[in-house]
């Protein structure tokens, strides 16, 4: 599995949000493209899979930046850029970085190719200033993508009973193949992003930013906080959406956060009384499938994505948690009738249709995101991992501890594959900077406020 911090939030919140940036430091004039500086090269849009109404306002093309940037003139590498233009004759001089999760996720991929011409929140921030989308390095537009298709065979055969879980041999394939391109590991981590956003506001043009983050991008964002001292472009406010500590290990923390997020679901459903007459005790319920799954698994079928194969599948309680999770975004009442999602499912599940959860499952076998760059980023921060989540966040139900050492442990495996060159622990620095901190009550994720900042 490997958790993914990746729900993307519908920008209701950020529309709100964006409050503390609607008063811009000034208003000013739009970069000009051709004003770009050279580490700039202009790309179509078609590159990045836009869709014509986006492409047509928006400037796409790579940013050459240093591979380390503390070697300024040593090995470089690209960044996949997008800079969508206001639709004010006027607009502010700062724009808005909006960042993806993961990490791994591609923030062109997901926010500009589905999220921009999808929901009119983002296109409403566009009436005020421009929006930057930098794609992290190793993603998926940008060069090198640090994508690793061993998983896929790795997953396949997990599902199939033929491999542990945890087993590293799938990444130390794809380890070995990134060495052989000349591609550095240890270039790929959080401070590297965050320095990147900085170089891309100045080679854009813009003195003064603001900077939007959800889920792995909020950690991002820490670290753009910790650095607003270093760089020539100055950060003018930050939101933080869906706040990841950067002192914990959230793949440890799993049992923790998701047992948080349902607990809040199911009183909601509780105290909601077409909800909980349709569902009643839904909490007795989730945990009683976990229990009799792990006792008894119940067999699956899963289709593989890109050939339609089917693999039959062992369904245990940690399963059931996994494909559960992924609704967690959306888990009760959403655009249709309440009770949806998540209360339907496990209402489904304690009657034995397990159907619904094989889609979800199904799509875990094959990954596009970027495995490679999320084991770079996650082994690089190891010294920054000083609190247990037991310190501080709430109990988890006993039955989902065994999914976050299960996830801790697969990610420990690949670290002493890759050996990565470990960061200094992380520092709060820069408290000054106005910040905005969301979090959600579902998001299967959050790692608390109360430490994401000073």
């Amino acid at each position: 599995m490997n958790r993914r911090l990746t729900h993307f939030c519908s920008f209701t919140l950020l529309t709100v949000a964006v409050v503390i940036t609607s008063s811009s430091a000034g208003d000013g004039v739009t970069p000009n493209r051709a004003k770009f500086g050279a580490a700039w090269k202009t790309v179509d849009c078609k590159t990045f899979e836009l869709p014509a109404t986006v492409a047509a306002q928006s400037d796409c093309g790579y940013v050459t930046v240093p591979e380390q940037h503390a070697q300024p003139q040593g090995r470089t590498i690209q960044l996949a850029v997008v800079r969508t233009r206001s639709t004010s004759k006027a607009p502010a001089a700062d724009p808005l970085f909006v960042e993806q999760g993961g990490p791994g996720d591609s923030t062109i991929g997901i926010i500009v190719d589905w999220a921009l011409p999808t929901l009119p929140e983002l296109q409403a921030l566009l009436r005020s200033r421009d929006l930057i989308f930098v794609e992290e390095r190793g993603t998926r537009y940008s060069k090198p993508f640090l994508s690793c298709p061993e998983m896929n065979a790795h997953n396949i055969a997990v599902a199939k009973g033929e491999k542990a879980y945890t087993d590293p041999g799938w990444f130390k394939a794809c380890n070995d193949r990134f060495k052989a391109q000349g591609i550095n590991p240890n270039a790929f981590n959080t401070r590297e992003n965050a320095a990147d956003v900085y170089f891309v506001a100045e080679t854009l043009g813009y003195p003064q930013f603001n900077y939007y983050g959800v889920s792995y991008g909020t950690l991002l964002g820490q670290y753009v906080i910790a650095q607003a001292d270093k760089h020539k472009a100055k950060l003018r406010s930050v939101i933080l959406d869906g706040v990841v500590r950067p002192d914990i290990d959230f793949n440890l923390a799993a049992g923790h956060t998701i047992s948080y997020a349902l607990r809040n679901l199911f009183h909601a459903c509780a105290q909601d009384q077409q909800c909980s007459q349709a569902y009643p005790n839904l909490e007795q319920k989730f945990l009683a499938i976990v229990d009799q799954l792990n006792q008894k698994p119940v067999p699956l079928t899963l289709s593989i994505p890109s050939s339609k194969k089917t693999v039959v599948t062992q369904l245990d309680g940690n399963a059931f948690i996994t494909g559960l999770e992924s609704y967690l975004a959306r888990p009760y009442s959403g655009n249709t009738a309440r009770g949806t999602s998540i209360p339907k499912f496990i209402q489904a599940a304690s009657q034995g249709n397990f159907g619904w959860i094989a889609e979800k499952l199904s799509e875990n076998l094959e990954s596009i995101e970027a495995k490679g760059m999320y084991h770079t980023v996650l082994c690089a921060r190891a010294k920054s991992l000083q609190v247990t989540p037991a310190q501080v966040l709430p109990p988890p139900y006993p039955q989902l501890i065994p999914l976050g050492i299960r996830e801790a442990e697969a990610v420990t495996k690949v670290c002493d594959v890759l050996q990565a060159d470990l960061k200094p622990p992380f520092v709060y620095e820069n408290p000054e900077i106005p910040t905005l901190v969301l979090n959600g009550a579902y998001p299967g994720f959050l790692t608390s406020e109360k430490k994401c900042l000073h």
